[in-house]
């Protein structure tokens, strides 16, 4: 019996710890769970909450994950982020790079592993630099780019992957909706950057030694271009998952572990949260009577809160004005350091390597978010008129 009571005693705080643990890593997944438990008991469980799921979606993350965690893998990026900065001596024109490279780069391979490949690199090429506010500058601004620049292509982010599928969205309406707030945010970086001091930088050579095989590469980047043919529609999504799922299976199930699930589980809580919102005659009329007054400015208020991926989900279900969604969740990308999920990841870097510079950094990365955002919702209001 003491046996028992000794289990018990110890058992009991370390799951209360580990769950602890899990909400604090895992704090979008748990609300989108919590959410869509909850709003099970105002609309009875049955096989609808199928329907509630775009499984397209989620097959199209999946396949993108897999396929840019395995180009990661190769070193592929990492040598190219080294390449980028090889010829660059002072901090001001490392800056222009870095930061111009993060923002083109995540148009491709998506705002969160831009910052994953670009970040370690700059603080480790700025690890002599005397002016610690140019550091938190510049990290700060590569955050900033590549929210912006991922917003420009439909793979570039969750958000918008999401919303070029949901609304079954193309070319033609995607890229003016988001372009020219794309291009005003690059003038606002080129700006930004310019006020760097330029003072000189160390010479820093990397210690990655990659052995990764060019036919690996080289399959993987196949791969990406069927994914990226899956989100425009030219390809089945069952055929590209079948595809990458049968390539790592047989040749690099390493990858299968570096797939973020808990994103796709968010998306499916939030999909069957919204759902049953849907069917809540009551609420759904409220929140579609409140999102319809200005979608942008909704939108982007409601990422400071939740971040832009899940209000890009949750919002959807109440706007069918898709353009003004995307603008919203992109231009709200800036400002809290929730707004974006990717944001979290470079303070996770800075943080790591500059802990005592935590809160000057935290208060570094307000003010030029705020600025971003304020000017980003202007020029949207006066191009758009959504004011």
């Amino acid at each position: 019996m003491s046996d028992i009571n000794l289990v018990k005693s110890f058992s009991l705080p370390a799951v209360f710890r580990a769950a602890v643990r899990f909400v604090r890593r895992e704090t979008v997944l748990t609300i989108a769970v919590s959410l869509a438990a909850i709003s099970a008991f105002f609309v009875r469980p049955s096989a609808a909450y199928v329907d509630y799921i775009d499984f397209k979606v989620l097959a199209c993350l999946f396949c993108l994950m897999s396929v840019v965690a395995g180009l990661r893998r190769t070193g592929l990026f990492d040598r190219a982020a080294l390449a980028l900065t090889r010829y660059t001596t002072s901090v001001r024109s490392m800056a222009f790079i870095l930061v111009g490279a993060t923002f083109f780069v995540s148009m491709a391979i998506t705002n969160d592993v831009a910052l994953i490949t670009f970040i370690p690199f700059s603080l480790l090429l700025m690890k002599d630099i005397r002016n610690a506010k140019t550091r938190m500058k510049i990290i700060t601004l590569q955050t900033i780019a590549a929210n912006i620049g991922s917003s420009l292509t439909p793979v570039g982010n969750p958000q918008n992957l999401f919303i070029f599928s949901f609304y079954r969205m193309n070319a033609s309406a995607f890229f003016p909706a988001i372009g020219p707030i794309v291009l005003i945010g690059a003038a606002g970086l080129a700006v930004a950057l310019a006020t760097i001091s330029d003072e000189k930088l160390p010479s820093i050579k990397s210690g990655h030694n990659y052995g990764s095989s060019w036919k690996l590469m080289l399959s993987y980047a196949v791969l990406f271009i069927l994914s990226v043919l899956t989100v425009f529609r030219f390809v089945d999504w069952r055929l590209a998952t079948a595809a990458v799922v049968l390539f790592l299976a047989i040749f690099d199930r390493a990858v299968f572990r570096r797939v973020d699930y808990s994103l796709l589980f968010t998306f499916a809580g939030f999909f069957i949260f919204i759902g049953n919102l849907q069917n809540m005659s009551e609420v759904s009329a409220f929140l579609t009577s409140v999102v319809g007054r200005n979608v942008t400015l909704v939108s982007a208020l409601a990422s400071q809160a939740i971040s832009n991926v899940p209000a890009a989900i949750l919002l959807s279900g109440f706007t069918k004005d898709a353009e003004a969604l995307l603008r919203g969740v992109s231009i709200g990308g800036m400002g809290t350091l929730i707004a974006s999920l990717a944001s979290v990841i470079s303070f996770k870097f800075f943080t790591r390597e500059r802990r005592e510079d935590t809160m000057k950094y935290l208060g570094v990365f307000t003010v030029w978010n705020g600025i971003f955002f304020l000017i980003l919702y202007a020029a949207s209001a006066i191009l758009y008129r959504a004011v």
